[in-house]
Protein backbone atom coordinates (compact mmCIF):
# COMPACT_ATOMS: atom_id res chain seq x y z
CA UNK A 1 0.00 0.00 0.00
CA UNK A 2 1.44 3.38 -0.97
CA UNK A 3 2.15 6.02 1.66
CA UNK A 4 -0.36 8.35 0.00
CA UNK A 5 -3.15 5.86 0.75
CA UNK A 6 -1.93 4.62 4.11
CA UNK A 7 -1.81 8.05 5.74
CA UNK A 8 -5.48 9.00 5.03
CA UNK A 9 -6.63 5.52 6.04
CA UNK A 10 -4.77 5.71 9.35
CA UNK A 11 -6.15 9.18 10.05
CA UNK A 12 -9.68 7.97 9.25
CA UNK A 13 -9.38 5.03 11.65
CA UNK A 14 -8.14 7.30 14.44
CA UNK A 15 -10.97 9.78 13.84
CA UNK A 16 -13.59 7.02 13.84
CA UNK A 17 -12.21 5.64 17.09
CA UNK A 18 -12.27 9.04 18.75
CA UNK A 19 -15.84 9.65 17.59
CA UNK A 20 -16.95 6.43 19.27
CA UNK A 21 -15.39 7.43 22.61
CA UNK A 22 -17.15 9.21 25.42
CA UNK A 23 -16.37 12.91 25.75
CA UNK A 24 -15.74 14.89 28.90
CA UNK A 25 -17.47 18.18 29.60
CA UNK A 26 -17.42 20.08 32.91
CA UNK A 27 -20.63 20.11 34.97
CA UNK A 28 -20.38 22.92 37.51
CA UNK A 29 -22.34 22.63 40.75
CA UNK A 30 -25.40 24.84 41.10
CA UNK A 31 -25.19 26.81 44.34
CA UNK A 32 -28.62 28.48 44.24
CA UNK A 33 -31.17 25.68 43.70
CA UNK A 34 -34.64 26.31 45.09
CA UNK A 35 -37.94 24.52 45.37
CA UNK A 36 -41.00 25.87 43.59
CA UNK A 37 -42.69 28.87 45.19
CA UNK A 38 -46.18 27.98 43.98
CA UNK A 39 -48.06 24.94 42.77
CA UNK A 40 -48.38 26.49 39.31
CA UNK A 41 -44.58 26.33 38.98
CA UNK A 42 -44.60 22.54 39.32
CA UNK A 43 -44.41 20.21 36.36
CA UNK A 44 -47.87 18.98 35.38
CA UNK A 45 -49.68 21.64 37.42
CA UNK A 46 -51.35 23.38 34.48
CA UNK A 47 -54.70 21.61 34.87
CA UNK A 48 -54.89 21.18 38.66
CA UNK A 49 -57.73 22.89 40.57
CA UNK A 50 -57.23 25.48 43.28
CA UNK A 51 -57.80 22.85 45.98
CA UNK A 52 -55.86 19.64 45.31
CA UNK A 53 -57.50 16.25 45.58
CA UNK A 54 -55.59 13.15 46.62
CA UNK A 55 -55.29 12.24 42.94
CA UNK A 56 -53.77 15.65 42.14
CA UNK A 57 -51.30 15.29 45.01
CA UNK A 58 -50.31 11.83 43.79
CA UNK A 59 -49.68 13.02 40.22
CA UNK A 60 -47.64 16.04 41.34
CA UNK A 61 -45.52 13.87 43.63
CA UNK A 62 -44.72 11.45 40.81
CA UNK A 63 -43.75 14.30 38.49
CA UNK A 64 -41.87 16.55 40.91
CA UNK A 65 -40.59 14.59 43.91
CA UNK A 66 -36.83 15.33 44.19
CA UNK A 67 -35.98 11.87 45.57
CA UNK A 68 -37.74 10.17 42.66
CA UNK A 69 -35.80 12.30 40.18
CA UNK A 70 -32.56 11.18 41.85
CA UNK A 71 -33.81 7.59 41.77
CA UNK A 72 -34.28 7.91 38.01
CA UNK A 73 -30.64 8.95 37.68
CA UNK A 74 -29.56 6.02 39.86
CA UNK A 75 -31.56 3.74 37.58
CA UNK A 76 -29.78 5.05 34.49
CA UNK A 77 -26.42 4.70 36.23
CA UNK A 78 -27.11 1.11 37.32
CA UNK A 79 -28.36 0.16 33.85
CA UNK A 80 -25.21 1.57 32.24
CA UNK A 81 -22.96 -0.32 34.66
CA UNK A 82 -24.88 -3.55 34.13
CA UNK A 83 -24.67 -3.25 30.35
CA UNK A 84 -20.95 -2.56 30.58
CA UNK A 85 -20.44 -5.77 32.56
CA UNK A 86 -22.29 -7.85 29.96
CA UNK A 87 -20.11 -7.03 26.94
CA UNK A 88 -17.99 -9.69 25.21
CA UNK A 89 -14.28 -9.56 26.04
CA UNK A 90 -12.09 -7.52 23.72
CA UNK A 91 -9.46 -9.36 21.66
CA UNK A 92 -5.87 -8.38 22.36
CA UNK A 93 -3.08 -7.58 19.91
CA UNK A 94 0.61 -7.50 20.68
CA UNK A 95 3.64 -6.83 18.51
CA UNK A 96 7.30 -6.00 18.65
CA UNK A 97 10.16 -4.92 16.41
CA UNK A 98 13.73 -6.20 16.59
CA UNK A 99 16.18 -3.88 14.84
CA UNK A 100 19.34 -5.55 13.56
CA UNK A 101 22.28 -4.39 15.64
CA UNK A 102 24.92 -6.92 14.57
CA UNK A 103 25.25 -10.29 12.89
CA UNK A 104 24.59 -11.82 9.51
CA UNK A 105 20.98 -10.72 9.12
CA UNK A 106 19.83 -8.03 6.74
CA UNK A 107 16.29 -7.15 7.91
CA UNK A 108 14.32 -5.90 10.89
CA UNK A 109 12.65 -8.69 12.84
CA UNK A 110 9.04 -8.40 14.00
CA UNK A 111 6.43 -10.37 15.88
CA UNK A 112 2.65 -9.99 15.97
CA UNK A 113 -0.02 -11.84 17.93
CA UNK A 114 -3.82 -11.66 18.04
CA UNK A 115 -5.68 -13.44 20.88
CA UNK A 116 -9.21 -13.71 22.24
CA UNK A 117 -9.98 -14.68 25.88
CA UNK A 118 -12.20 -17.74 25.76
CA UNK A 119 -13.45 -17.61 29.34
CA UNK A 120 -15.18 -14.28 28.72
CA UNK A 121 -17.18 -15.93 25.94
CA UNK A 122 -18.02 -18.93 28.11
CA UNK A 123 -19.48 -16.71 30.85
CA UNK A 124 -21.08 -14.19 28.45
CA UNK A 125 -24.59 -15.64 28.63
CA UNK A 126 -24.52 -15.82 32.44
CA UNK A 127 -23.21 -12.26 32.69
CA UNK A 128 -25.95 -11.00 30.38
CA UNK A 129 -28.55 -12.78 32.51
CA UNK A 130 -27.08 -11.07 35.56
CA UNK A 131 -27.22 -7.67 33.84
CA UNK A 132 -30.85 -8.24 32.83
CA UNK A 133 -31.85 -9.24 36.37
CA UNK A 134 -29.91 -6.35 37.90
CA UNK A 135 -31.64 -3.76 35.73
CA UNK A 136 -35.02 -5.35 36.50
CA UNK A 137 -34.17 -5.19 40.22
CA UNK A 138 -33.33 -1.49 39.94
CA UNK A 139 -36.56 -0.80 38.02
CA UNK A 140 -38.65 -2.61 40.64
CA UNK A 141 -36.86 -0.79 43.47
CA UNK A 142 -37.61 2.54 41.79
CA UNK A 143 -41.27 1.55 41.41
CA UNK A 144 -41.41 0.65 45.12
CA UNK A 145 -39.84 3.98 46.08
CA UNK A 146 -42.41 5.82 43.98
CA UNK A 147 -45.22 3.68 45.44
CA UNK A 148 -44.11 4.54 48.99
CA UNK A 149 -43.89 8.25 48.16
CA UNK A 150 -47.44 8.14 46.77
CA UNK A 151 -48.73 6.29 49.84
CA UNK A 152 -47.04 8.82 52.13
CA UNK A 153 -48.57 11.68 50.15
CA UNK A 154 -52.03 10.15 50.50
CA UNK A 155 -51.50 9.63 54.21
CA UNK A 156 -50.29 13.19 54.74
CA UNK A 157 -53.23 14.60 52.79
CA UNK A 158 -55.63 12.60 54.95
CA UNK A 159 -53.91 13.51 58.21
CA UNK A 160 -53.76 17.22 57.37
CA UNK A 161 -57.46 17.48 56.53
CA UNK A 162 -58.56 15.50 59.59
CA UNK A 163 -56.10 17.22 61.94
CA UNK A 164 -57.39 20.61 60.78
CA UNK A 165 -60.84 19.53 61.94
CA UNK A 166 -59.33 18.10 65.12
CA UNK A 167 -57.53 21.37 65.87
CA UNK A 168 -60.77 23.33 65.41
CA UNK A 169 -62.58 21.04 67.87
CA UNK A 170 -59.74 21.20 70.39
CA UNK A 171 -59.74 25.00 70.13
CA UNK A 172 -63.49 25.00 70.87
CA UNK A 173 -62.95 22.73 73.87
CA UNK A 174 -60.20 25.02 75.18
CA UNK A 175 -62.36 28.11 74.66
CA UNK A 176 -65.34 26.52 76.47
CA UNK A 177 -63.16 25.47 79.39
CA UNK A 178 -61.54 28.92 79.59
CA UNK A 179 -65.01 30.51 79.72
CA UNK A 180 -65.98 28.12 82.50
CA UNK A 181 -62.68 28.85 84.26
CA UNK A 182 -63.33 32.60 84.06
CA UNK A 183 -66.85 32.16 85.48
CA UNK A 184 -65.50 29.94 88.27
CA UNK A 185 -62.83 32.52 89.10
CA UNK A 186 -65.47 35.22 89.41
CA UNK A 187 -67.53 32.97 91.64
CA UNK A 188 -64.44 32.22 93.77
CA UNK A 189 -63.69 35.92 94.19
CA UNK A 190 -67.31 36.50 95.20
CA UNK A 191 -67.01 33.76 97.80
CA UNK A 192 -69.58 31.52 96.08
CA UNK A 193 -67.09 28.79 95.12
CA UNK A 194 -64.09 27.21 96.76
CA UNK A 195 -60.63 26.91 95.29
CA UNK A 196 -60.85 23.13 95.28
CA UNK A 197 -63.66 23.42 92.73
CA UNK A 198 -62.06 26.01 90.44
CA UNK A 199 -58.58 24.42 90.34
CA UNK A 200 -59.61 21.33 88.32
CA UNK A 201 -61.36 23.57 85.79
CA UNK A 202 -58.21 25.64 85.31
CA UNK A 203 -56.14 22.49 84.94
CA UNK A 204 -58.55 21.09 82.32
CA UNK A 205 -58.37 24.36 80.36
CA UNK A 206 -54.57 24.26 80.44
CA UNK A 207 -54.52 20.64 79.25
CA UNK A 208 -56.88 21.56 76.41
CA UNK A 209 -54.48 24.34 75.36
CA UNK A 210 -51.58 21.88 75.36
CA UNK A 211 -53.51 19.37 73.22
CA UNK A 212 -54.49 22.07 70.69
CA UNK A 213 -50.91 23.41 70.53
CA UNK A 214 -49.54 19.90 69.93
CA UNK A 215 -51.99 19.33 67.08
CA UNK A 216 -51.03 22.69 65.60
CA UNK A 217 -47.34 21.76 65.66
CA UNK A 218 -48.14 18.38 64.10
CA UNK A 219 -50.08 20.10 61.33
CA UNK A 220 -47.15 22.41 60.56
CA UNK A 221 -44.82 19.42 60.24
CA UNK A 222 -47.28 17.53 58.04
CA UNK A 223 -47.73 20.48 55.69
CA UNK A 224 -43.96 20.91 55.47
CA UNK A 225 -43.43 17.22 54.64
CA UNK A 226 -46.19 17.21 52.01
CA UNK A 227 -44.75 20.29 50.33
CA UNK A 228 -41.31 18.66 50.28
CA UNK A 229 -42.76 15.52 48.65
CA UNK A 230 -44.20 17.70 45.90
CA UNK A 231 -41.05 19.77 45.42
CA UNK A 232 -42.61 22.89 46.95
CA UNK A 233 -40.95 25.43 49.21
CA UNK A 234 -41.80 25.05 52.92
CA UNK A 235 -44.10 28.11 52.96
CA UNK A 236 -45.72 27.72 49.51
CA UNK A 237 -49.55 28.05 49.47
CA UNK A 238 -51.21 24.65 49.55
CA UNK A 239 -54.99 24.13 49.57
CA UNK A 240 -56.49 20.64 49.78
CA UNK A 241 -59.95 19.48 48.71
CA UNK A 242 -62.16 17.65 51.23
CA UNK A 243 -61.69 13.90 51.55
CA UNK A 244 -64.10 11.71 49.59
CA UNK A 245 -66.03 8.98 51.41
CA UNK A 246 -63.95 5.89 51.94
CA UNK A 247 -65.35 2.85 50.12
CA UNK A 248 -65.72 -0.43 51.95
CA UNK A 249 -62.82 -2.84 51.74
CA UNK A 250 -63.25 -5.41 48.97
CA UNK A 251 -62.41 -8.62 50.82
CA UNK A 252 -62.16 -10.64 47.61
CA UNK A 253 -59.76 -8.13 46.06
CA UNK A 254 -57.70 -8.07 49.26
CA UNK A 255 -57.47 -11.88 49.34
CA UNK A 256 -56.45 -11.95 45.67
CA UNK A 257 -53.81 -9.28 46.29
CA UNK A 258 -52.41 -11.26 49.25
CA UNK A 259 -52.23 -14.38 47.08
CA UNK A 260 -50.48 -12.56 44.22
CA UNK A 261 -48.30 -10.46 46.53
CA UNK A 262 -44.94 -11.62 45.09
CA UNK A 263 -45.98 -10.64 41.56
CA UNK A 264 -47.16 -7.06 41.98
CA UNK A 265 -45.47 -5.60 45.06
CA UNK A 266 -42.36 -3.91 43.68
CA UNK A 267 -40.06 -4.49 46.66
CA UNK A 268 -40.73 -8.24 46.55
CA UNK A 269 -40.22 -8.25 42.78
CA UNK A 270 -36.93 -6.40 43.34
CA UNK A 271 -35.92 -9.06 45.87
CA UNK A 272 -36.75 -11.80 43.36
CA UNK A 273 -34.72 -10.05 40.67
CA UNK A 274 -31.84 -9.68 43.12
CA UNK A 275 -31.97 -13.45 43.63
CA UNK A 276 -31.97 -13.97 39.84
CA UNK A 277 -28.90 -11.74 39.54
CA UNK A 278 -27.14 -13.67 42.29
CA UNK A 279 -28.06 -16.96 40.63
CA UNK A 280 -26.41 -15.68 37.45
CA UNK A 281 -23.34 -14.58 39.42
CA UNK A 282 -23.12 -18.07 40.92
CA UNK A 283 -23.36 -19.59 37.44
CA UNK A 284 -20.62 -17.22 36.26
CA UNK A 285 -18.41 -18.24 39.19
CA UNK A 286 -18.94 -21.92 38.39
CA UNK A 287 -18.03 -21.37 34.73
CA UNK A 288 -15.04 -19.29 35.77
CA UNK A 289 -13.49 -22.36 37.44
CA UNK A 290 -12.18 -23.40 34.03
CA UNK A 291 -8.55 -22.27 33.62
CA UNK A 292 -8.25 -18.92 31.88
CA UNK A 293 -7.68 -19.68 28.20
CA UNK A 294 -6.82 -17.38 25.31
CA UNK A 295 -6.73 -18.54 21.67
CA UNK A 296 -5.15 -16.66 18.80
CA UNK A 297 -2.63 -16.51 16.03
CA UNK A 298 1.05 -15.55 16.20
CA UNK A 299 3.35 -14.53 13.33
CA UNK A 300 6.99 -13.45 13.28
CA UNK A 301 9.94 -12.68 11.01
CA UNK A 302 13.56 -12.94 12.03
CA UNK A 303 16.46 -10.81 10.85
CA UNK A 304 17.15 -13.21 7.96
CA UNK A 305 13.63 -12.70 6.57
CA UNK A 306 12.33 -16.11 7.65
CA UNK A 307 8.60 -15.79 8.40
CA UNK A 308 6.76 -18.08 10.81
CA UNK A 309 3.06 -18.20 11.75
CA UNK A 310 0.55 -20.41 13.44
CA UNK A 311 -2.10 -20.83 16.13
CA UNK A 312 -1.25 -19.97 19.71
CA UNK A 313 -2.88 -20.38 23.10
CA UNK A 314 -2.31 -19.28 26.67
CA UNK A 315 -3.77 -21.13 29.63
CA UNK A 316 -3.51 -20.54 33.37
CA UNK A 317 -2.36 -23.47 35.46
CA UNK A 318 -4.84 -23.83 38.35
CA UNK A 319 -2.27 -24.84 40.94
CA UNK A 320 -3.16 -22.39 43.72
CA UNK A 321 -6.44 -20.71 42.79
CA UNK A 322 -8.92 -23.15 41.31
CA UNK A 323 -11.88 -20.78 41.59
CA UNK A 324 -13.76 -23.04 44.01
CA UNK A 325 -13.63 -20.59 46.94
CA UNK A 326 -15.35 -17.83 44.96
CA UNK A 327 -17.93 -20.27 43.59
CA UNK A 328 -18.69 -21.56 47.09
CA UNK A 329 -19.10 -18.00 48.41
CA UNK A 330 -21.48 -17.06 45.58
CA UNK A 331 -23.45 -20.26 46.15
CA UNK A 332 -23.86 -19.50 49.86
CA UNK A 333 -24.99 -15.96 49.02
CA UNK A 334 -27.59 -17.40 46.66
CA UNK A 335 -28.80 -19.75 49.41
CA UNK A 336 -29.12 -16.83 51.85
CA UNK A 337 -31.12 -14.75 49.36
CA UNK A 338 -33.36 -17.75 48.69
CA UNK A 339 -34.18 -18.06 52.40
CA UNK A 340 -34.57 -14.29 52.78
CA UNK A 341 -37.07 -14.14 49.93
CA UNK A 342 -39.19 -16.92 51.44
CA UNK A 343 -39.14 -15.20 54.83
CA UNK A 344 -40.10 -11.82 53.35
CA UNK A 345 -43.05 -13.35 51.50
CA UNK A 346 -44.30 -15.06 54.67
CA UNK A 347 -43.86 -11.86 56.72
CA UNK A 348 -45.62 -9.71 54.11
CA UNK A 349 -48.61 -12.02 53.83
CA UNK A 350 -48.97 -12.39 57.60
CA UNK A 351 -48.70 -8.63 58.11
CA UNK A 352 -51.27 -8.01 55.37
CA UNK A 353 -53.79 -10.42 56.89
CA UNK A 354 -53.33 -8.82 60.32
CA UNK A 355 -53.84 -5.35 58.83
CA UNK A 356 -57.05 -6.47 57.10
CA UNK A 357 -58.45 -7.58 60.46
CA UNK A 358 -57.26 -4.36 62.14
CA UNK A 359 -58.90 -2.25 59.44
CA UNK A 360 -62.22 -4.02 59.93
CA UNK A 361 -62.02 -3.27 63.66
CA UNK A 362 -61.17 0.38 62.98
CA UNK A 363 -64.20 0.70 60.67
CA UNK A 364 -66.50 -0.71 63.37
CA UNK A 365 -65.07 1.66 65.98
CA UNK A 366 -65.45 4.66 63.70
CA UNK A 367 -69.06 3.80 62.91
CA UNK A 368 -69.86 3.38 66.59
CA UNK A 369 -68.27 6.71 67.54
CA UNK A 370 -69.81 8.55 64.58
CA UNK A 371 -73.43 7.59 65.35
CA UNK A 372 -74.15 10.36 67.92
CA UNK A 373 -73.01 13.08 65.52
CA UNK A 374 -76.48 13.51 63.95
CA UNK A 375 -78.03 14.68 67.23
CA UNK A 376 -75.06 16.72 68.47
CA UNK A 377 -75.99 20.05 66.78
CA UNK A 378 -79.54 19.99 68.22
CA UNK A 379 -78.27 19.19 71.71
CA UNK A 380 -75.61 21.87 71.53
CA UNK A 381 -78.13 24.48 70.32
CA UNK A 382 -80.58 23.50 73.06
CA UNK A 383 -77.89 23.76 75.73
CA UNK A 384 -76.77 27.18 74.44
CA UNK A 385 -80.37 28.43 74.48
CA UNK A 386 -80.90 27.16 78.02
CA UNK A 387 -77.72 28.92 79.13
CA UNK A 388 -78.85 32.19 77.54
CA UNK A 389 -82.25 31.97 79.29
CA UNK A 390 -80.61 31.22 82.60
CA UNK A 391 -82.15 27.72 82.78
CA UNK A 392 -78.70 26.11 82.76
CA UNK A 393 -75.64 27.07 84.77
CA UNK A 394 -72.25 27.62 83.18
CA UNK A 395 -70.63 24.50 84.67
CA UNK A 396 -73.37 22.19 83.40
CA UNK A 397 -73.35 23.80 79.98
CA UNK A 398 -69.56 23.50 79.75
CA UNK A 399 -69.75 19.84 80.72
CA UNK A 400 -72.33 19.12 78.02
CA UNK A 401 -70.44 21.12 75.37
CA UNK A 402 -67.08 19.56 76.17
CA UNK A 403 -68.59 16.07 76.19
CA UNK A 404 -70.14 16.69 72.77
CA UNK A 405 -66.89 18.04 71.35
CA UNK A 406 -64.92 15.20 72.92
CA UNK A 407 -67.13 12.65 71.15
CA UNK A 408 -66.46 14.41 67.85
CA UNK A 409 -62.73 14.39 68.61
CA UNK A 410 -62.85 10.65 69.30
CA UNK A 411 -64.73 10.07 66.05
CA UNK A 412 -62.16 12.09 64.09
CA UNK A 413 -59.26 10.24 65.64
CA UNK A 414 -60.96 6.93 64.86
CA UNK A 415 -61.53 8.02 61.26
CA UNK A 416 -57.88 8.97 60.95
CA UNK A 417 -56.77 5.56 62.20
CA UNK A 418 -59.20 3.86 59.82
CA UNK A 419 -58.10 5.86 56.76
CA UNK A 420 -54.38 5.58 57.57
CA UNK A 421 -54.74 1.81 58.00
CA UNK A 422 -56.54 1.55 54.66
CA UNK A 423 -53.79 3.52 52.91
CA UNK A 424 -51.15 1.37 54.61
CA UNK A 425 -53.00 -1.81 53.64
CA UNK A 426 -53.28 -0.79 50.00
CA UNK A 427 -49.58 0.13 49.95
CA UNK A 428 -48.61 -3.13 51.66
CA UNK A 429 -50.67 -5.21 49.23
CA UNK A 430 -49.64 -3.20 46.20
CA UNK A 431 -53.32 -2.72 45.36
CA UNK A 432 -53.41 -0.61 42.22
CA UNK A 433 -50.00 -1.76 41.03
CA UNK A 434 -50.01 -3.82 37.82
CA UNK A 435 -48.85 -7.43 37.91
CA UNK A 436 -45.14 -7.51 37.09
CA UNK A 437 -44.03 -10.37 34.86
CA UNK A 438 -40.96 -11.96 36.45
CA UNK A 439 -40.76 -14.81 33.92
CA UNK A 440 -39.44 -12.81 30.98
CA UNK A 441 -36.73 -14.39 28.93
CA UNK A 442 -33.25 -13.69 30.26
CA UNK A 443 -30.84 -12.34 27.70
Amino acid sequence: MSASLARPLLCGLIAAGMAACAHYAPLPLEHEPQYADTISALQGAAAVPAALTQGDVTRLILLNNPSLKLAGLRRAEARARAEAGALPPNPSFSGSLGYLLSGAGDATAWTAALAEPVNGLITLRARRAEAHATTAEVDASLAWEAWQAVARGRQLTTDILLDEQLFALQAQIAQTLHEQCAAASRAERAGDMERTVTAPVAQAASEADVAAAETERTLAGQRRELRALMGLRFDAPLALAPLPPMPALDDAAADAAIHDLPRHRPDLVALAMGYEAQDARFRTAVLSQFPALSLGYDASRDNSRVINGGPAFTVDLPIFDRGTANADAEGLTRERLHAEYSQRIADARDEARALVVANRLAVLQWRRLSQPEATEPDQAAAAAGALARGDLDRATYSGLAVASLARQVAALQSERVMRDQRIGLEALLGMGMPVIDTEKERH
